[in-house]
């Protein structure tokens, strides 16, 4: 017994001056998700010795909400490049609290440059004119809330496929997701579904953006644009009606009427609210102060259209995509703000520092605040649980 004792003592010993004066190695990480949709914009680097395992845990604290798929991955005597996929760590507790959430939110995060600071600079790819196939890495992130102030994201696999500016939609069961130049869906937020949305000939070289859907009062559906219109080569609004058994959008746009329209209209939000069909919009003529809210009797307008007087406050010089919240009387509207550093016809000089909203009070609009958010929220929209 004793020589047995001291061989085990001695194979410890052993082992012990191998772990610590053995060689070490590395191994690089790149995170997605079951799908292959990536969750973080840079690879992490970890070293350890050749033998030991890289623990779990460790790899959880890059992708909070995730757990790896596969569990064992060792140090080898050579370094390791590896893509890894996470799965929700607990997937019935995210859509239970989706579910039980007042607000469901989308929004793009890109996925080629970090947040510094609080600001991310806008990795500029003609992601606004993309085929769903090309260009940028913006990965689509579901949030849910119950006040529309303090947000979560929604811990699940996402469709893999390069997107901007998604509207979010329940309808029929499933959760549609609308973007520029796409549309999925899904039941499950596992596995999803991509529909068919073909080129609209109208319009310029596909320049068709942020598309998003519009219920009206009739409660049928459909889908509000910006294009490029082939005659006038200049943002106009337009509307298509929307199929939501089969996912098709029909492509039989109409222009919306303006009053006090500006040559180039983009960013469009629609809602039915108070006996009105209530339009937000912003104007890209204007240099600042580019947000107007239009209203009408009819979808298809004419509109009454008039600039919002936001004060966007010393750190931004623009806002986009703006997002109404209707409630009664009370309106909340949520923007994306940004900044230039530099020439600002270099469009790798715009600087975003998330969503931010501002509330209709006695005819003003008050000072903008930041949303509280896991991630930095671009271009949003928001779907009232019922």
């Amino acid at each position: 017994m004793k020589k047995i004792g001291a061989i085990l003592l001695l194979c410890l010993f052993l082992l012990g001056m191998y772990f610590s004066f053995g060689k070490k190695s590395k191994i690089i990480v790149s995170f997605v998700d079951e799908n292959g949709t990536q969750l973080v914009v840079d690879s992490k680097s970890y070293t350890g010795k050749v033998g030991m395992l890289l623990l779990p845990k460790k790899l959880e604290r890059e992708v909070p909400g995730y757990t790896p798929t596969k569990k064992l991955i060792f140090f080898k005597s050579k370094n390791q490049t590896l893509t890894l996929k996470f799965k929700s760590k607990n997937y019935n507790k995210e859509i239970k609290s989706l579910k039980e959430a007042k607000y469901v939110g989308a929004t793009f995060q890109p996925m080629t440059v970090e947040v510094k600071h609080g600001w991310q600079q806008d990795p500029y790819n003609t992601a606004r004119v993309y085929d769903g196939r090309k260009t940028g890495k913006d990965s689509l992130r579901v949030l849910y809330s119950n006040d529309g102030i303090n947000w979560k994201k929604l811990n699940v696999s996402y469709p893999k496929v390069n997107l901007r500016d998604p509207s979010i939609a329940k309808i029929n069961g499933y959760w549609y997701i609308i973007y520029t130049k796409g549309l999925v869906r899904t039941k499950d937020f596992r596995k999803w579904e991509h529909l068919k949305w073909n080129h609209a000939n109208e319009f310029v070289n596909r320049y068709e953006w942020a598309p998003e859907f519009v219920r009206d009062k009739f409660g049928k559906w459909h889908v509000v644009m910006a294009g490029m219109s082939k005659v006038t080569r200049n943002f106009q609004l337009y509307i298509s009606n929307f199929d939501p058994q089969t996912g098709e959008v029909a492509n039989d746009w109409q222009k919306i009427v303006l009053s006090n329209a500006p040559n180039n209209a983009i960013d469009a939000n629609i809602q039915y609210a108070n006996g009105k069909y209530i339009l937000f919009y912003k104007n890209e003529d204007l240099a600042t102060n580019k947000i107007a809210m239009a209203t009408s009797d009819n979808l298809l307008g004419p509109y009454d259209s008039k600039q919002q007087n936001i004060d966007l406050g010393q750190n931004h010089i623009g806002a986009e995509g703006p997002e109404a919240l209707i409630s009664g009387k009370d309106m909340t509207l949520y923007i994306d703000t940004y900044q230039f550093r530099g020439d600002p016809r270099n469009n790798n000089n715009v600087y975003y520092d998330g969503l931010h909203f501002t509330r209709l009070i006695n005819g003003k609009w008050t000072n903008l605040s930041k949303v509280n958010a896991p991630i930095l929220i671009r271009h949003f929209s928001i779907w009232r649980n019922e």
